[in-house]
């Protein structure tokens, strides 16, 4: 919590921000995120120097026998470059090859989530914590990829006119799920990615969200998609549409 705090708090100053340099097709990076993942690279190090760090920007090497930290120091660059706060921080702990623990700071919001597994999800502030768990209140959900199935899906959810459907290029989502401000999730990548995921996937679960790959098996660090849902029911539908538009 205080390595994805004290990130947040660089990327709500916005230092560097306006410094922005290409990655390849659409993808970019700011010298934010060099600075957040400099910074949590420092306090995680501090704190447990045997622990490598695996990071969006600086990189590192997965160890075969070493718990290991996954760190996105700003996950939504895009909107974070574009002056949009719809941006997160993201943190998490992999043992054997799972996430066991992972917190994620909201960036302009102050929130910080945290989980660890099998011990429930939490809200973090100066007041203290409290416990947090998904909601079927709400009609809006999130998806995000860029494929033709990802486009197919969209489509699909959309036509159904029961849904808001939400896109942004930040797993933020992943935090407002945990909260119950939205009720589900599908989200393809075009590759293994843990290092956007891992930590808000943990944490939505330990609310309550039923949480599984695009195919409904397990969610683990190897998942190419997910859906997540905050009732059974929306998650068996989500994945009917995900099924239908392949």
């Amino acid at each position: 919590m205080r390595a994805a705090a004290a990130a947040r708090d660089i990327a709500d100053s916005r230092e560097g921000a306006d410094r922005i340099t290409a990655k390849g097709g659409i993808d970019l990076v700011t010298d934010a995120d060099f600075g957040c993942e400099d910074t949590i690279r420092a306090v995680l190090g501090a704190a447990s120097p045997v622990y490598p760090v695996v990071g969006e920007e600086r990189g590192g090497e997965v160890p075969v026998d070493t718990p290991y930290w996954l760190v996105d120091p700003i996950c939504g660059t895009r909107p974070y470059a574009s002056g949009v706060p719809l941006y997160c921080t993201n943190v998490a702990l992999v043992e054997e090859g799972v996430v066991s623990v992972a917190a994620v700071a909201a960036g302009r919001t102050g929130e910080i989530l945290w989980a660890e597994r099998a011990q429930g999800a939490w809200s973090h502030a100066a007041a203290g914590d409290r416990s947090i768990s998904v909601g079927d209140t709400s009609h809006a959900i999130w998806i995000d990829g860029s494929s033709e199935h990802a486009a197919n899906v969209v489509r699909r959810a959309m036509l159904r006119r029961r849904w808001y459907v939400w896109q942004y290029s930040s797993t933020v989502s992943y935090l407002q799920l945990a909260l119950g401000r939205i009720a589900g999730i599908i989200h393809f990548f075009p590759r293994v990615a843990p290092l956007h995921t891992a930590a808000g996937t943990l944490v939505a679960a330990e609310a309550g969200a039923v949480v599984t790959d695009l195919d409904g098996r397990p969610w683990c660090l190897a998942s190419t998609g997910l859906v997540l849902a905050a009732t059974a029911e929306l998650h068996r539908e989500l994945r009917e549409i995900v099924e239908a538009a392949r």
